[in-house]
């Protein structure tokens, strides 16, 4: 799943066009996208890609949705998440982070990394958050937690715990720094 980082990088070059150019045309947006999409796709031996990942490992899986949705809004200028749903997906994603980390690192008793292997509670919690998301018109949520239930249950990352796919940390210090500055 090394290929999980090329979105990043494809995001990270439309943020860039848009830096310096603040109205760039579709074609140009296009153009940006052709010529950087062989450097971070192909696996050659100083591709970017390769470089990340030594120094991070993959993206969980909501990360690869949230860039999908990034690049799209990148693209095309138009919001796919809602701001009500984009405060939610903030403040879930960080205080699960600031919940799950510690504990998982070992501060007090609980490890709730355990539940991540083959638990079909985790695993019907998601489904039913997802499902729940989805009725209260919250899509990109809801496809997120879809998502990382098929993506764990096909075995996409190298992990075979439901953690890996639905946090990483860095999702969560983005989304941890979203919320700290949104309340000051």
């Amino acid at each position: 799943m090394t290929l999980a980082l090329s979105p990043f990088f494809c995001w990270f070059s439309l943020w860039m066009l848009h830096k310096f150019s603040p109205q760039p045309n579709l074609k140009t947006k296009y153009l940006v996208l052709l010529l950087v999409i062989p450097f971070v796709i192909y696996p050659f031996l100083y591709s970017p890609v390769w470089w990340l990942r030594g120094l991070t490992g993959d993206l969980s899986i909501a990360s690869l949705v949230l860039l999908f949705v990034a690049i799209y809004q990148q693209l095309y200028a138009k919001a796919l998440i809602s701001h009500q749903e984009r405060r939610l997906l903030w403040r879930s994603l960080a205080l699960l982070g600031l919940v799950f980390y510690p504990l998982a690192l070992g501060v007090g008793q609980l490890d709730p990394y355990v539940w991540g292997y083959a638990n079909p509670y985790m695993f019907g919690v998601l489904l039913a958050l997802s499902l729940l998301a989805f009725l209260r018109q919250y899509y990109v949520i809801g496809i997120i937690l879809l998502a990382v239930v098929l993506a764990w249950n096909m075995q996409v990352l190298e992990s075979v715990n439901l953690w890996d796919y639905l946090i990483d940390p860095f999702i969560f210090f983005y989304f941890l720094g979203k919320v700290i500055r949104c309340r000051s």
